[in-house]
């Protein structure tokens, strides 16, 4: 079997739509790595708005772990979401500074009062979504690879994890104190996403590989700054083999499905 990570995607439903219908994904176990909603209307260098569509990102989300066994984590955007429908105010005014308001009117909700979200949340159309978001894992993990929104604490065992650390952390995860990478303790190759890789050292085809050196188990960045207001912004997919080898990389930016295939150790685009 082979596993399929999917990046940050922030209400890009036509982005997803092509996503889903590439080669490389076909036959592989799909592990979105959460933050469904929220995103930025526009690209840099381009007055071309981008569509944004929370609802059908969600359905397709929703569909592909309820009729296909796949896998959808929680992100913090995500949280922010699940939270305020629960009424916590801080989550609300967080997620208002940081793309709630417009995805709220997004949704259909023309309001800024926390109770009036927080009631449309819990009620339909949107309650299921609240639901979905309810019975999300933060984690998942086989014997050789783990994926987590945003990271781990090196200090802490995995069994321990704080969950503000599961869906915040960056460079505490990434950076060692002289900000080479932090060596991987766990011994299972990592995907996570939420630090867009345009702010990163080392981006590479949407996705950042952090190795302390030669000898250590690789962990991967997959943000590809999905309406992140990036002119490059995108959804990146990694795929691996069970052992944690790649064996595809695929990368979505306007619609247009970029393919990278493994092999020999060397990159093959079609």
């Amino acid at each position: 079997m082979t596993y399929t990570f999917i990046g940050d995607i922030h209400s890009t439903a036509d982005d997803l739509a092509v996503l889903l219908q590439a080669p490389t994904l076909q036959d592989s176990r799909l592990i979105f790595l959460g933050d469904y909603i929220d995103g930025s209307g526009s690209r840099a260098g381009t007055t071309e708005p981008a569509l944004l569509d929370t609802r059908a990102v969600l359905d397709m989300v929703m569909n592909r772990v309820d009729h296909y066994q796949d896998v959808a984590l929680l992100g913090n955007h995500d949280d922010f979401w699940l939270q305020t429908a629960r009424g916590d105010d801080l989550s609300f005014q967080t997620w208002h500074l940081n793309g709630g308001a417009k995805s709220w009117r997004q949704l259909g909700i023309h309001s800024s009062n926390p109770l009036v979200v927080a009631k449309a949340l819990n009620q339909a159309p949107l309650v299921k979504y609240t639901k979905f978001f309810a019975r999300l894992p933060l984690t998942w993990s086989t014997d050789h690879l783990l994926a987590v929104h945003a990271g781990i604490d090196w200090d802490y065992p995995l069994n321990r994890q704080v969950r503000d650390d599961l869906m915040w952390i960056r460079d505490p995860y990434y950076f060692d104190t002289d900000r080479s990478w932090h060596r991987n303790s766990t011994g299972k190759v990592i995907v996570t996403g939420h630090t867009p890789v345009q702010t990163m050292p080392h981006a590479n085809y949407g996705c950042v590989k952090m190795q302390a050196d030669t000898q250590d188990t690789p962990r991967y960045l997959i943000d590809a700054g999905s309406r992140s207001g990036a002119a490059d912004g995108g959804i990146f997919a990694l795929t691996l083999a069970e052992t944690g080898a790649v064996i595809a990389k695929s990368w979505v930016i306007n619609r247009k499905l970029v393919c990278f295939l493994i092999r020999n150790g060397k990159l093959i685009s079609y």
